[in-house]
C-alpha cells in the first residue's frame, strides 16, 4: 500500500508540474520520492514509537506542495502576491519562534553546565577511545539530568569507545550498535566495572582512580576505584535509610534536599527495567511552564539508566525537583503495553496534600 501511494504521488507531481515547471518536474518527482526511499526498505527501522524525527524524511512533499501553489499563483497573478506571502510566512515564522521561546524558555544555568559538561567529556574522549567505559548515574541530580537525558548523547560525547550501562533500561538483554562505539548491556556496577577500563560518571569521589580532578562535571575513574563510588553510594542509602520514607511501595520514595529519591533493596532487573513516572502539582499552578498549566501539573521522568545506580543488589535513583513550592507529588511505575516488557510492576504513591489544579 505505502509503494502503491508512492508512486500515485509522484505520479500526481509530475502531472500537476507539467503546465507550471515542465523542465524539472522528474526533480520534483524525486524530491517527493526522497523520503519513501527511507521508508520501504526501512520500515521495521523503528525500535521505539516515538521516533518523529523521521518525518523529516518526508519533508520534500510540503515542499513541492508550496513550490508548485507558489507556481501557480505566479502565472495566474504575477509576482505581486508571490512577495505577499513570502512576507506573511516570514511573519508566521517570527511569531511562531518567540510563541516558542515562552513556551520553552531557554536556561542560561542549564546552557552553561551543559557547556562545561561538553568540554570536559571531549577530553575525557580522547583518553576512553577503543576502551570499555562504564556509564553510570549520579546521586547529585542538580545537573546531571541535563547532560544525560538520552542514551544517544553518551554516545555521540564517547564516540569510539565500548559504552556499558548500569543498570540497563531494556528487560532483555538486547544489544545496540551505533557508528562509532558498541552499547553492551549490564545490571551491577561492581560486576559491569570488572569488565570495564574507564568509569565515567557525574559524582566525585576523592581517590586515586580519579583521572580528571580538575573537572567540575563530569569524572573519569579508572575502572578500579568502583570500589570508591560504591561507598559513596552505599553511604548515601544508609543516610537515606536512617529516616522514615515520604512513601512506602514496590520503592521506597524519600523527599529531601530538593529531590525525590527511589530506593529498593532488594532490587532486580525487572525492577528498573522502566521508567518511573513524577507528576509534580505546584502551590501556584502560574510557576508551571505555560504549556503544562492546562495539565495542572509538571510530568518528570525518572530513568534508572540515566539517574539511577545499581549496587549490592540494592537500587537507588535520584531526581532534582522544580525549585517552586510544591503542594503535591504523584509518583510509580505503569505497566508497558509492549508484549516483550514481561514482568514489569504497576504501583503509585502520593506524597503530600492532592490539589488537582484545573489550568489557567
Amino acid at each position: 500500500l505505502l509503494l502503491l501511494l508512492a508512486v500515485g504521488a509522484a505520479a500526481a507531481v509530475v502531472r500537476l508540474a507539467r503546465p507550471l515547471c515542465p523542465r524539472h518536474r522528474m526533480l520534483l518527482a524525486t524530491l517527493v520520492l526522497s523520503g519513501f526511499c527511507w521508508a520501504l526498505p526501512m520500515r521495521h527501522s523503528v525500535a521505539r514509537p516515538n521516533h518523529d524525527h523521521e518525518t523529516l524524511f518526508y519533508v520534500g512533499i510540503p515542499l513541492v506542495f508550496y513550490s508548485l501553489l507558489l507556481l501557480y499563483v505566479h502565472r495566474r497573478w504575477g509576482r505581486g502576491p508571490v512577495v505577499g506571502l513570502a512576507f506573511a510566512a516570514l511573519l508566521v515564522f517570527v511569531v511562531s519562534a518567540l510563541r516558542m521561546e515562552r513556551r520553552w524558555p531557554p536556561d542560561p544555568r542549564a546552557a552553561e553546565v551543559q557547556r562545561t559538561a561538553m568540554a570536559e567529556l571531549g577530553t575525557i574522549r580522547e583518553t576512553t577511545r577503543e576502551k570499555v567505559v562504564l556509564v553510570l548515574g549520579s546521586v547529585e541530580p542538580e545537573w546531571s539530568w541535563q547532560v544525560t537525558q538520552q542514551n544517544y548523547a553518551w554516545r555521540y560525547f564517547l564516540a569510539g569507545s565500548v559504552l556499558k550501562y548500569s543498570p540497563r533500561l531494556f528487560g532483555r538483554d538486547n544489544y545496540f550498535y551505533s557508528p562509532g562505539n558498541v552499547l553492551t548491556p549490564s545490571l551491577d556496577i561492581e560486576v559491569a566495572a570488572r569488565a570495564a577500563d574507564f568509569v565515567v560518571t557525574g559524582d566525585r569521589v576523592e581517590s586515586d582512580a580519579l583521572l580528571t580532578p580538575g573537572n567540575q562535571r563530569v569524572f573519569l575513574y579508572d575502572s578500579a576505584g568502583i570500589d570508591d563510588l560504591v561507598e559513596l553510594y552505599r553511604g548515601h542509602v544508609q543516610q537515606l535509610v536512617s529516616g522514615d520514607p515520604a512513601a512506602r511501595s514496590h520503592f521506597d520514595v524519600y523527599l529531601g534536599d530538593n529531590a525525590l529519591t527511589h530506593v529498593k533493596d532488594p532490587c532486580v532487573r525487572e525492577d528498573v527495567g522502566y521508567r518511573v513516572f513524577v507528576q509534580v502539582f505546584p502551590e501556584d499552578p502560574k510557576d508551571l511552564p505555560g504549556w503544562r498549566r492546562r495539565d495542572g501539573f509538571e510530568d518528570l521522568r525518572l530513568l534508572f539508566q540515566h539517574s539511577g545506580v545499581m549496587f549490592e543488589g540494592k537500587c537507588i535513583a535520584v531526581l532534582s525537583l522544580p525549585d517552586y513550592p510544591i503542594s503535591y507529588i504523584e509518583t510509580g511505575q505503569r505497566r508497558s503495553p509492549h508484549p516483550g516488557w514481561k514482568g514489569h510492576r504497576n504501583w503509585t504513591v502520593e506524597i503530600g496534600s492532592p490539589r488537582r489544579w484545573q489550568g489557567s
